[in-house]
């Protein structure tokens, strides 16, 4: 008889490798964050010397089609920076500026890349701003404008980190220190990093 041929059975197919569900960005979102500023207020012959660490919380809303995702977001901020404005004529001695809370009202557009989403943001800022010299000070609110980009990156399904750069503009405004009127203005740079819940 012949010899028996034996043929070993064939190992099952591979299951096929599953992708990673894509994050769902859609939802409203809360969060905080470390920061740190460094800006210049007009006059100032030092530089970039208002600098400060502080904190940042933040809230908004994103909605999502395909790998777009775009919403509105609002943050309050406080970093405390002082730094010189520089001298005037009817003032004595070097002026002294700060920027104390601050806050903006933005868009966001992003770009999702599973789990990262890079995203840039632009919208209106507001700060306040006071001025020192001669034994006088002065507080205003300035308005301006905040650019910016970021990198976000889901940790769980809910929660997401993220570093973002922002630039912001203040208009000049008019301080009345000691009886004369002194015009300043400040630009801020500024780089956050929180971490959100979103719902």
């Amino acid at each position: 008889a012949a010899d028996a041929i034996y043929q070993a059975p064939e190992a099952p197919p591979m299951a096929n490798d599953v992708a990673a569900p894509a994050g769902n960005w859609s939802g409203a979102y809360l969060g905080g964050a470390a920061t740190y500023d460094f800006g210049k207020f007009t006059g100032s012959n030092d530089g970039r010397d208002a600098n400060g660490l502080g904190g940042s919380v933040y809230g908004g809303y994103n909605m999502q089609s395909g790998s777009i995702v775009y919403g509105a977001e609002a943050d309050l901020s406080y970093a405390g920076e002082d730094g010189s404005a520089g001298t005037d004529a009817g003032v004595a001695g070097n002026l002294k500026g700060t920027q104390g809370v601050n806050g903006s009202v933005r868009g966001r557009v992003g770009y999702d890349l599973n789990p990262f989403m890079v995203y840039g943001t632009a919208g209106v800022a507001v700060a306040n701003h006071e001025l020192k010299g001669g034994g006088d000070s002065d507080e205003k609110l300035a308005a301006g404008y905040t650019v910016g980009a970021g990198v976000e990156t889901f940790v769980t399904d809910n929660v997401t980190a993220r570093v973002e750069y922002r630039y912001s503009d203040y208009q000049k405004r008019d301080f009345d220190i000691g009886g004369s009127t002194v015009s300043r203005g400040f630009d801020d740079h500024s780089v956050k990093v929180g971490m959100g819940v979103k719902f």
